[in-house]
């Protein structure tokens, strides 16, 4: 068992999705007691019945000041407090040149990625500081958010935001105990990398499986991560045994970073 985090409530974020459940899993596992936010309210509801210990799923729009505040609330109203956050909803883009991106597709994936993450950020620090406890903040950014790619500059963008996010926040608030670091995952076996997948297959005029196999080749492993191996990193970082974390910008992408 991970030190620090039996006992402790953490609320998950995108909590439903392929890497936001894998974590809700471990995170129970370690003793926590989890609150699973998602846009998908009864798909929330099914993991959160799901896990071995104490539970609660609630839908909610991060995008929204009153969804990011709701998912908040629902761990004080579950548990009467709120320890961790693991900042993890996202979504990906439609692959497309720069040039021929919408801004309807631009505002899709900055309101959930950016937007989301920043007001999610928001409503659990107000929480932490106003009850003068310590906590710790986890967002999920992704290896492309520290580097380039064709196709998919506004997916890349917002997570270079949601890097820079973390940074910034960390600064602020390390002084009052609390830690913020950012976790920054490669491919990934989801539904996320079967749509990304196929729209950046047809982009560069391949088909899904071919991408996939590319992406997966494209690191020194030469496969995906499961998401699991994704939330046992989390996990450790939320932990007390990863105390001296702060600041921090993690990757996990299988020598994809080497």
């Amino acid at each position: 068992m991970l030190q620090g985090l039996d006992g402790k409530v953490v609320l998950v974020t995108g909590g439903a999705g392929g890497i936001g459940s894998a974590a809700c899993r471990r995170l129970s596992d370690e003793g926590t007691r989890v609150v699973v936010s998602d846009i998908d309210e009864q798909a929330a509801v099914a993991v959160a019945e799901s896990l071995a210990g104490d539970a609660v799923g609630v839908g909610a729009d991060i995008s929204t000041a009153a969804g990011a505040a709701a998912a908040v609330d629902a761990a004080v109203d579950a548990f009467g407090g709120l320890d961790l956050a693991f900042l993890n909803a996202g979504v990906e883009c439609l692959a497309a040149p720069v040039a021929q991106f919408s801004e309807a597709e631009y505002d899709r994936v900055f309101d959930v990625n950016v937007r989301g993450a920043f007001l999610s950020a928001k409503s659990v620090v107000d929480h932490l500081t106003g009850a003068a406890k310590p906590g710790n903040i986890l967002f999920t950014a992704s290896i492309a958010g520290l580097q380039g790619s064709p196709t998919t500059s506004i997916y890349n963008a917002s997570k270079h935001a949601v890097v820079g996010l973390s940074k910034c926040l960390a600064l602020e608030v390390g002084s009052a105990g609390i830690r913020v670091n950012v976790l920054c995952p490669g491919v990934v076996d989801t539904r996320m990398m079967r749509s990304l997948e196929e729209s950046m297959g047809a982009a560069a005029g391949i088909s899904a499986d071919d991408m996939k196999a590319a992406m997966a080749a494209g690191n020194a492993l030469g496969r995906y991560a499961t998401p699991e191996e994704i939330a046992a990193m989390a996990a450790w970082i939320l932990s007390d045994e990863a105390a001296y974390c702060h600041g921090e910008t993690f990757t996990i992408g299988g020598g994809l970073m080497a």
